[in-house]
């Protein structure tokens, strides 16, 4: 059937600088259970469900959705066991307390597994929807809310030859053939696919025809968003022109997954990864959307106990937003990576189940990282470069580099795919720079890109101390080395810009500043790689309070210049092989220190009028203090030594007469305080009493209004 209207889906990439027209939430797996207990799982983390389910229950209060999707297995007990109704009891009695309305479709757990032979419970019956129905109301429904269409199906009963898999068909190809041009946002528990349309029927997603059928559907009538639970996993496809994002659970990560990840598991072999656990809040804009995933890290709430309000927070971007995001990352690892699992029951014991490790881009949208730095094979490669094209509908930015001149395929490729890359970085040989530009500028094939260049450096270059030696390869200018750059600009070089890198012992705040004057001064762009790692290819980096001191000058300084692109190196930890760090997130993809800095520095400075002026940064008893000014308001940037919390005394002069007080965020959780100003014996001003901190945070001095 064609649709009589076409949704109008809006246009993939940034989003306007606006406030959502509405915003709703979407959460799945909350498998609760009686409140007495039962015996319906082995697992200790199940004993959490209710608790954690009542946790999120209290915070959508405080976040205050216009409507709540619960995308099934509201409950843990199957159907055919006793206490299914005590379990949906207690579900009800806890959304109960929601001030917004929800509405629920069914799960595995809510009615019964799909049709599939190889499924470790009892299949689908009608017996089972009617109970469902009786506690939880319509399997399958549909609302509007303003112009938008939200479609609810029960997935379970696709492919069953049970009467209401024909009903529920017949009702949803009239409701997606007839939405009246409204946006269509459609929602089941089981996705249609893990990785790939054609993959075969596992566990996990919806089984052929009805697999082919919907995702026909889904094509022909325009769905901007669908959204699905099940796998208590995040991942996120680009079908068509549909974002299709699959959600974690909010009562226990599924252990079969954690096979994606290149470490040992979390507690209770990875059910128990406390940090995946979450839900959705998505923002509705006129001109698309932006899906937040919000992490609970399994934080739970006893019955009857209050959840406080949350303190004020600085509000986080993502990469869709219009705002300014100079500080990119490095991708080291693989980011589109696909993981064949091991055959391994009751899930799936008789195939190899394939799927890809979506989580890099997750934690991407939570940070708002928007520039991204990758290897010319990217581009070369046929799936990481579609994995590029949705990443670049969703706002994100590409520098690719190779070692020395592209090849003519190369360059083809680039120009074949202009849309997805935003910066060539050639990396060469310092003696070789000017032969390669020049064979580059002969070759007849032109770059259809800004090309920047960096110099490589490798242990060969370095002097020796006795028969001290390791090996060692990296590249970018050091700022000691801006006379090269003045030599071959002097000879004639034409290039669009150079690298630099600084390490790990230099501060972004001096640095990042001398680098903008000179490459502005000659009239080309600079990209900055702020190293995490030790100049010793033998020690581990992991401290993680000087690493979330270094990324917080990086951003201040980035914002600064305002004409400098700064990538942190790394993003995810390296802990095994040469010159092993932290990075912004450890190798499950949970967040470090530094994730944190960087996400609420990026939601400050990315919504301010104009960029902040950079004053001294200034050694004080237990760390230092950065000094800044943002129009006429004075700020400063406070960078607490060691681990223990200690007071921070601020040097006198920051705050000039008339400051009546100052507002205190803290960079680990955005949280926004307020804080006291007195007079010193001096005169000065400062903060009374003196912060004791434990990581980077800000001071903003509030003036006395006229």
């Amino acid at each position: 059937m064609v649709p009589a209207h076409r949704p109008r889906i809006p246009p993939c990439g940034r989003l306007k600088v606006n406030n959502p027209l509405f915003s709703f939430a979407v959460i799945a797996d909350t498998h609760t259970r009686p409140e007495e207990g039962d015996l319906s799982s082995p697992w200790l983390v199940n004993e959490l469900a209710n608790d954690r389910c009542r946790y999120v229950t209290a915070l959508l209060n405080h976040l205050r959705p216009a409507f709540v999707i619960h995308l099934g297995d509201v409950v843990h007990p199957v159907p055919a066991l006793p206490t299914y109704g005590a379990a949906a009891q207690a579900a009800l009695a806890m959304f109960a307390d929601l001030d917004a309305e929800i509405r629920y479709i069914p799960g595995n757990h809510d009615v019964g597994d799909k049709p599939f032979k190889a499924m470790p419970a009892a299949k689908v019956t009608d017996a089972g929807v009617a109970l469902y129905e009786r506690y939880f109301g319509a399997p399958f429904s549909a609302f509007d809310f303003r112009d938008c269409r939200f479609v609810l199906i029960n997935s379970p009963v696709l492919n069953s030859g049970l009467a209401s898999e024909e009903d529920q068909r017949t009702w949803l190809e009239a409701e997606l053939a007839d939405s009246g041009g409204k946006r269509v946002f459609l929602f089941t528990h089981y996705p249609p696919y893990i990785l790939e349309p054609g993959e075969p029927p596992n566990y996990d997603n919806i089984d052929e025809p009805q697999r082919s059928w919907l995702l026909s559907m889904i094509e022909r009538c325009g769905v901007e968003a669908l959204f699905a639970g099940h796998v208590h996993s995040f991942f996120y496809h680009r079908h068509g022109n549909t974002d299709c994002y699959l959600l974690p659970a909010t009562s226990f990560f599924r252990q079969d997954y954690a096979e994606l990840f290149r470490i040992e598991a979390a507690p209770e072999h990875g059910r128990n990864d406390a940090e995946k656990l979450g839900f959705f809040m998505v923002d509705v804009h006129a001109d698309g959307h932006i899906a937040r995933c919000l992490r609970t890290n399994g934080e739970t709430l006893k019955a009857n106990v209050e959840l406080p309000p949350p303190p004020q927070r600085i509000a986080t971007l993502h990469p869709r937003e219009r705002r300014p995001a100079p500080v990119g990352v490095h991708l080291r690892h693989p980011w589109a990576e696909v993981v064949t699992f091991p055959y391994n029951g009751p899930m799936d014991e008789f195939l190899r189940k394939r799927a890809r490790n979506d989580y890099t881009l997750m934690t991407l949208w939570e940070l708002g990282v928007r520039k991204l730095r990758v290897p010319i094979s990217d581009l070369l490669e046929d799936d990481t470069r579609e994995r590029m094209r949705a990443l670049r509908g969703m706002g994100h930015e590409f520098t690719i580099f190779c070692f020395e001149a592209p090849s003519r395929e190369m360059v083809e490729m680039i120009a074949r795919h202009r849309d997805l890359v935003d910066v060539l970085e050639i990396i060469v040989p310092w003696q070789d720079a000017t032969s390669t530009v020049a064979r580059m500028a002969a070759s007849g094939t032109p770059i259809p890109v800004p090309v920047t260049l960096a110099k490589m450096e490798t242990s060969a270059e370095k002097k020796t101390e006795g028969s001290r030696f390791s090996h060692f390869v990296s590249y970018g200018f050091r700022a000691s080395e801006l006379a090269l750059i003045e030599e071959f600009l002097a000879s004639g070089g034409a290039v669009d810009g150079f690298v630099f890198r600084l390490g790990f012992d230099e501060s972004p705040w001096e640095v990042v500043p001398r680098i903008a004057d000179f490459t502005r001064g000659h009239g080309v762009r600079a990209a900055i790689n702020v190293r995490l790692a030790s100049e010793n290819p033998a020690e581990y980096n992991q401290d993680d309070g000087r690493i979330a001191n270094q990324v917080a000058e990086a951003m201040l300084a980035a914002f600064a210049t305002g004409d400098c692109e700064l990538f942190i190196d790394t993003y995810v930890d390296v802990d095994r092989g040469y010159f092993p760090r932290h990075g912004l997130f450890d190798r499950r993809y949970n967040p470090r220190p530094a994730s944190f800095v960087y996400r609420y520095l990026q939601g400050w400075l990315g919504v301010l009028a104009s960029p902040p002026e950079l004053g001294m940064l200034r050694d004080v008893e237990n760390g230092r203090v950065g000094s800044f000014t943002v129009g006429e308001t004075r700020g400063c940037l406070l960078l607490p030594d060691g681990e223990a919390a200690a007071p921070l005394v601020l040097p006198a002069g920051l705050f000039s007469k008339g400051t009546t007080g100052a507002s205190l965020i803290d960079l680990s959780s955005g949280s926004i305080v307020d804080a006291g100003v007195s007079a010193a014996g001096d005169g000065s001003l400062g903060l009374d009493p003196p912060p004791a901190l434990q990581s980077p945070s800000l001071v903003i001095a509030r003036r006395e209004s006229h």
